[in-house]
């Protein structure tokens, strides 16, 4: 009779080895197919992985070691993670699981990671980044001179505006625009002593539209600028962008850049995502503006109460002069103030001319000017007379992949 061996598949525990700084992510390449898992990296932060088959699993880690289970702490991970966590406490691939373990102010790291990930829209365990690394690690720094718009007609009917205050972020922007198809100039806001970014920014984009203006209103003062000044009177499509990092407050460096580029690849850097937009304006003449959909607020995991944060007074003082009264006003907007937009939908606030009362920078996370004009610039496509629309990046993909299959089978 032949021997029954029983082998309880066994978890593993991921300590940290190395020195790394403290706001970092960390690699893991998990399983036979290669899973590449990002996590934060904390010296005091371990994880333990749990394979949801009955086979060992291979861990990879330049900043983890890996140490086999055994049964009992085995059985314990598993029970842990079937009865004890919400979501947001684990993530869950093909094949295993994943989990902190550690300080409680080291897990609520992982924790909030997961948390901000999910309002991102970039969740780490699922394709969207497997699919387009770029959401983590930004776009190649290389450009194809097939993509300089020296080569482009004169006569764009679409503009992409850029304001810059941090010159590393010209390189996501760079590398969003690099697969445009569609004709655009560029438009580039920045504050003086940027020469290099200006040289950089010549390089790739000779005849772009360099302007150095005073560190007032963010993003949204030197756009404002441009469109009282009539600037973008010309185009009939603009496409906003600026270098968001989102360092204030406490945040942490990774998520303001994947922040970033999660809005920047919506509106530009998905392929075939700028030529969606476009055919949306074409289609319904009726669309006033298109944003980033996983950024539209509030919604089902980010409430109201959240999306006003201190904004709501100054908001509603500016919806008021827009002629909205506050017991109308009906909070939706865009976070990130990254968008799609016909310049004639902003004529009411262009009207309004609050380039002028823009404040100088104060390093403030809330409450001031740009944060409430982040909040009611859709308000001024309501009040001209036309309406919001959203775009998803990986969609629009998606939809191009199915157009190309079409056109050659």
């Amino acid at each position: 009779m032949g021997q029954f061996v029983f082998r309880f598949p066994r978890a593993y525990r991921l300590k940290a080895i190395a020195e790394r700084e403290e706001d970092a992510l960390s690699l893991l390449t998990v399983g036979a197919s290669n899973r590449n898992v990002i996590v934060p990296y904390s010296a005091g932060l371990d994880y333990v992985v749990v394979s949801t088959g009955g086979g060992a699993l291979s861990i990879k880690s330049s900043d983890f070691r890996a140490e086999t289970l055994g049964v009992a702490p085995s059985l314990w991970a598993r029970l842990r993670l079937a009865f004890l966590f919400k979501k947001r406490k684990y993530l869950k691939y093909d094949g295993f699981s994943l989990f902190s373990v550690g300080p409680r102010a080291e897990r609520r790291r992982f924790t909030r990671y997961n948390r901000d990930t999910l309002n991102l829209g970039v969740a780490a365990d699922t394709n969207l980044i497997a699919k387009h690394p770029e959401l983590l690690y930004g776009w190649p720094a290389e450009v194809s001179p097939a993509c300089q718009p020296a080569d482009r007609p004169a006569s764009a009917q679409v503009a992409v505006v850029a304001h810059i205050y941090y010159e590393d972020t010209w390189r996501d922007m760079a590398g969003a625009l690099r697969g445009l198809t569609i004709p655009f100039d560029l438009i580039v806001t920045t504050v003086a002593g940027r020469e290099r970014l200006t040289q950089s920014i010549r390089r790739s984009y000779p005849r772009a539209q360099i302007e150095v203006m005073e560190n007032r209103g963010r993003d949204i003062g030197p756009f404002l600028n441009l469109l009282e000044r009539g600037c973008l009177d010309a185009y009939r499509y603009i496409c906003k962008i600026h270098g968001k990092k989102s360092i204030d407050g406490g945040r942490k460096t990774y998520m303001g850049e994947m922040w970033r580029r999660r809005l920047l690849f919506d509106l530009l850097g998905a392929p075939g995502a700028a030529t969606a937009a476009v055919d949306m304006f074409e289609r319904d003449p009726s669309i006033g503006m298109i944003g980033p959909r996983a950024f539209r607020l509030p919604k089902a995991n980010y409430p109201e109460d959240l999306s006003w944060l201190a904004n709501r007074p100054m908001t509603l003082k500016i919806a008021g002069r827009l002629g909205v009264p506050a017991d109308k006003f009906q909070l939706d907007f865009f976070a990130g103030t990254m968008f799609w937009v016909r310049p004639q939908a902003l004529k009411p606030l262009r009207d309004l001319k609050l380039a002028a009362e823009m404040p100088y920078e104060r390093g403030l996370v809330d409450g001031d000017l740009p944060h409430a004009l982040e909040r009611v610039l859709p308000t001024s496509v309501l009040v001209a007379g036309y309406k919001l629309a959203d775009i998803d990046g990986h969609e629009a993909t998606q939809a191009k992949a199915r157009h190309t299959l079409m056109v050659h089978p």
